[in-house]
């Protein structure tokens, strides 16, 4: 599995308004990416080195993440971030391969 992160480090002038607009518009952009399995969003409690949230989309192999990274609905997420509401900081991208450790009972 892979995951394609983005983390927020910074905060949102209006926490309220932010979570609404990402929620409400930005994810269902996300969700019509080709071959996204799987969508989550970590909220900070507290601000961890400035962290406001991670979004996690993920994907079966990094064939099917370039396949999204290239995609039209790619580009249409691209451009919705530039109508969020103001974020003070910055918006890392981070590729990440997932390996599952077993664990005994």
């Amino acid at each position: 599995m892979v995951k394609f992160c983005v983390i927020y480090q910074g905060r949102p002038e209006d926490p309220e308004k932010f979570d609404q607009y990402y929620w409400n518009q930005h994810l269902p952009i996300i969700a019509r990416w080709p071959n996204v399995r799987h969508i989550s969003v970590s909220r900070c409690r507290l601000l961890n080195e400035g962290i406001y949230m991670i979004a996690e989309f993920c994907f079966d192999n990094f064939e099917d993440l370039e396949q999204a990274i290239a995609s039209p609905e790619r580009r249409e997420a691209a451009d919705d971030r530039l109508k969020f509401p103001t974020f003070y900081g910055t918006i890392r991208h981070q590729i990440l391969e997932i390996k599952a450790y077993p664990i005994s009972q």
